[in-house]
């Protein structure tokens, strides 16, 4: 095992850093200031690989595809990011090794963010059926969010391949770190955004239903989605998308400021503050996330053309002045579709 004793006190300038070795070189003339921990990022490489097999499987057995898809890029992002930093306490000097870590860690939660936004339409179908409440239709939050998530992707990725491929050209490493910020204050922006919009959304449903109580009528039949949203598995899919959605924000608020001294700077070579910070908070948002993975909340309602037949028939219904056996209310979002007799 590589250790920091075995590189030479005295840095040698005149060698370029893919030409050193330890023992030509100091570590400060590494990729970072520091030779990254073999325990701590081999254990952060296996506990993404143990949260990957289950997100696999609830996604094949419930045929998730969308969210299951992008949350495995996301876990193997994470994945292939510690084995960079593995590749780097091998060889501190590895252009590779900083180019596995670097991209990798970096654009892997935009695609954990994405799978976070395909869930807001389905459980906007399942809280309010009738999408009185709602300021946008369900499919809006993810057109809109996705495509977000798209441009702080974008940004990331081709800000950390300018980055990585700088070598010693200050002004284009600086260029890419720019770019890299963009990309990140954009993700954050967006989780902002999307914490609004949600919090909001929970706001209105509650203050909504708030006044249905007050003024029930004793013949509304309740929406077929009222067994589902009492399950703790559903309220679970919530509460970790907002825990998610923090977690997330907490580790791009840091890697903007780390980003902010540059590379050589001195957050960014607290192994300490990074291993708190980087690795942790995405392994909590991603195991809260599978833990109370669609698949298993939404009971089957995951598929988009569901909802959008469901919609159409509360739409006819609500055009009716009679209900007949649907009940009494035209509140579409206290009856129950195809269930009443005449």
């Amino acid at each position: 095992m590589v250790s920091a004793a075995d590189f030479t006190a005295v840095c040698n300038k005149a060698i370029r850093t893919k030409q050193c070795t330890p023992q030509t070189c100091c570590l400060e003339q590494g990729r970072m200031d520091y030779l990254p921990s073999l325990p701590g990022n081999v254990l952060y490489a296996v506990l993404f690989g143990l949260i990957l097999l289950p997100n696999a499987f609830f996604t094949v057995r419930a045929r998730t595809w969308s969210f299951g898809v992008w949350m495995s890029l996301g876990l193997i992002g994470e994945i292939v990011g510690y084995i960079g930093r593995i590749m780097l306490h091998q060889n501190i000097f590895s252009f590779n090794g900083f180019l596995v870590y670097l991209i990798p860690l970096t654009i892997a939660p935009a695609f954990v963010t994405a799978s976070m936004y395909l869930c807001l339409s389905r459980i906007i179908y399942i809280v309010d059926p009738a999408l009185q409440y709602t300021r946008l239709r369900p499919k809006m939050y993810t057109s809109i969010f996705v495509t977000f998530d798209f441009i702080a992707l974008i940004l990331q990725g081709a800000g950390g391949g300018i980055t990585a491929t700088a070598d010693v050209d200050k002004a284009k490493s600086d260029r890419g770190i720019d770019i890299m910020m963009a990309g990140l204050g954009f993700q954050v922006f967006s989780l902002i955004v999307f914490s609004a919009l949600c919090i909001d959304f929970a706001w209105r449903v509650r203050q909504g239903r708030r006044a249905s109580i007050a003024s029930a009528d004793p013949m509304v039949v309740e929406d077929r989605y009222q067994a589902l949203r009492a399950t703790i598995q559903f309220r679970g899919l919530m509460w970790a998308l907002a825990a998610a959605t923090v977690l997330i924000i907490i580790r791009s608020v840091y890697r903007l400021a780390e980003l902010q001294g540059g590379f050589h700077g001195k957050l960014a070579n607290d192994e300490v503050v990074f291993m708190i910070i980087e690795g942790p908070m995405i392994i909590l948002a991603c195991s809260a996330l599978v833990a109370f993975h669609p698949g298993l909340s939404l009971k089957g309602h995951w598929e988009m053309k569901d909802f959008e037949s469901l919609s159409a028939q509360h739409g006819n219904v609500a055009e009716k002045d009679v209900l007949g056996g649907y009940g009494s209310s035209k509140d579409p979002s206290h009856v129950m579709i195809g269930s009443a007799q005449n």
